[in-house]
């Protein structure tokens, strides 16, 4: 892994995965894509890691795709340019489907500016925490390129208008607006950030890692359900889950014992 590109650091259970381009304002190039890909499925594989943190350093939290990269090279013919363009497109949609799929919860921590991709890469976490002087933008249509693969992630947190209106007009967007909108939890102070999320994580790691693996996975498929079949299918999850798992056992007994429940370590 290039450690330029990315920063791990552990802090108990919670693994910080810091975009490390502050200066190009932490483009989702084909290499950080690589990176943050390696960064995250370590994390996943990790049995002490239980919750994974995206952060990132400098003034933006990501500008999306490299627009540099995608431009033609000397010589380079068009089907070139496509195919390059297109494994870059199907690298970056595998990590965000990889981040909503994956067994643990993934946090966004977001400073400054999250536009394009970047702001898809905050859709694709499960949580999202942002500085209350962070905006958020889709600007495809202000450089003719209409930011169709963003919106897949941004439509499944937002309302369609809300979508529509961020990516039919380009403009940057409050974190107060992004609540409001659903792209985020909260926001909090910038000097409060790391610390707030930081919180949030740990409570989240002092959870049962088992409930959560199939907790997390059940919700995003019955998510995409009809109503009944959603139903039919969470009542199999919970019935599994509550009479199947080491961990409910642990929780029921400490409820009735009124101490904490001791989880199993996976």
């Amino acid at each position: 892994m290039n450690e330029a590109l990315v920063r791990i650091q552990s802090e108990g259970p919670v693994l910080w995965i810091t975009l490390n381009q502050g200066k190009s304002r932490n483009p989702l190039s084909s290499q950080m894509i690589a990176s943050l890909t390696q960064a995250l499925a370590a994390g996943y594989e990790d049995d002490s890691c239980r919750v994974i943190v995206l952060a990132a350093e400098g003034p933006v939290f990501s500008s999306g795709h490299d627009l540099k990269e995608m431009q033609p090279s000397e010589g380079e013919d068009r089907g070139a340019v496509r195919t390059r363009i297109a494994n870059i497109l199907e690298n970056c949609a595998a990590l965000m489907q990889g981040i909503v799929q994956a067994p643990k919860p993934v946090i966004a921590c977001v400073q400054g500016t999250a536009t394009a991709a970047g702001c898809q890469l905050v859709s694709a976490c499960d949580l999202a925490i942002a500085a209350s002087d962070a905006h958020f933008c889709t600007p495809g249509v202000n450089v003719g390129a209409f930011c169709t693969t963003p919106l897949v992630g941004i439509g499944r947190n937002l309302s369609r208008k809300h979508a529509m209106e961020m990516a039919l007009t380009g403009d940057m967007f409050s974190a107060d607006e992004a609540i409001k909108f659903g792209l985020i939890n909260r926001h909090v102070a910038p000097e409060a950030l790391h610390a707030e999320t930081a919180a949030l994580a740990q409570k989240i790691a002092s959870r049962s890692a088992q409930s959560i693996r199939g907790g997390k996975a059940a919700f995003y498929r019955q998510i995409e359900m009809p109503l009944a079949d959603a139903f039919d299918y969470a009542n199999q999850v919970m019935l599994e889950g509550m009479t199947g798992g080491a961990d409910a056992e642990e929780g029921r007994m400490a409820f009735i014992e009124k101490r904490s429940p001791v989880w199993h370590q996976e």
